[in-house]
């Protein structure tokens, strides 16, 4: 198996199978990319028996598959994986892929109503649903259609009306600032300032922003519900938020330097700490677009912000009352 290693400022993939005569090792910006590089130069090197595998007759196997491949490169694909191995492990996991059909995940969806909310049963849904699209055009499995794409699931509601009121706001930013790393402190400035989802912000580099310009480049990564793909954008910048960039040390490559897990419990202490039992660090993204319409900015300056392309979506995350005023 190749050998994926740091380089510098990125990562180096080093292929050890002797009979390969190409370049042994190649250097790429991220550790994804590297390792795509040198699992399709493995893989070409297998034998034609190796590669005539036969595809998934279970759904287990499917899932299994899916997980080790497209999934590592999924943007959340290390929280998605769950509830895939906990399917994987029950009964439907056993059911032969094309004797599947929407009855099976009629019961598989009844039975989960009884644990968890329709909300996440709809979250899984979307993911199946790629899992099985992949499962019939990529590795040949004899599916007729998709019976996860035929299944409804009622009752869900994924809007959410998140209000903090000034006392809230501070209280909270008070206690993010006795953590012993400031960057939590900085992380929820920024995400009220910016309206940018967590994962956006942790990927900000300082090479990624154009002070002067009030401009930052974000690339993001999909999730697994709606496939591989990246996609980047230039994001205008408020001076509130470019003034804080101005007051943070340029100690690490990122402007923040934390890591995902690290950032989660920061915040989830901070808020339970001041009672925000309810709050979550995406609530912050409603409450700062929901700010932007009190200040009188219109539907395409902030979707030039939020990112949304849809005016539907960005209604969902708007919670503009008569009398609410952003600061």
């Amino acid at each position: 198996m190749a050998t994926i290693r740091r380089s510098g400022k990125g990562w180096q993939a080093l292929i050890r199978k002797k009979q390969y005569q190409g370049p042994k090792a190649k250097t790429f910006s991220s550790k994804s990319q590297a390792l795509l590089w040198a699992n399709a130069v493995e893989g070409s090197l297998k034998r034609p028996e190796q590669l005539d595998q036969p595809p998934p007759q279970i759904l287990k196997e499917a899932i299994d598959l899916f997980i080790e491949g497209p999934m590592q490169e999924h943007r959340s694909g290390h929280n998605e994986q769950y509830p895939l191995r906990a399917m994987a492990n029950s009964w439907i996991g056993g059911v032969r892929l094309n004797d599947l059909s929407i009855r099976h995940f009629a019961l598989w969806r009844d039975e989960r109503l009884l644990k968890v909310k329709s909300n996440t049963i709809m979250r899984e849904l979307r993911i199946l649903r790629v899992l099985l699209d992949w499962a019939k055009d990529e590795q040949g499995c004899l599916l007729q259609s998709n019976p996860a794409r035929e299944l409804k699931v009622r009752g869900t509601n994924d809007a959410r009306i998140p209000h903090l009121t000034k006392k809230q706001e501070q209280d909270l930013l008070k206690q993010l600032a006795q953590s012993q790393n400031p960057n939590h402190l900085r992380l929820t400035q920024l995400a009220l300032a910016t309206a940018m989802r967590r994962c956006e912000l942790l990927s900000i580099k300082w090479n990624d922003l154009d002070l002067d310009r009030r401009l930052v480049r974000l690339t993001r990564k999909d999730c697994a519900a709606k496939g591989l793909q990246r996609s980047e954008r230039l994001v205008p910048l408020s001076p509130k938020a470019v003034k804080l960039l101005d007051q943070y040390p340029k100690e690490h490559q990122h402007i923040i330097g934390l890591s995902a897990g690290s950032a989660r419990h920061g915040f989830d202490r901070a808020r339970k700490a001041v009672g925000l039992n309810q709050l979550r660090f995406h609530d912050l993204r409603h409450i700062a677009i929901s700010k932007m319409w009190a200040d009188g900015m219109n539907a395409l300056q902030i979707s030039a912000v939020s990112g949304h392309k849809d005016l539907r979506m960005l209604m969902r995350y708007s919670h503009y009352q008569l009398g609410y005023r952003g600061s």
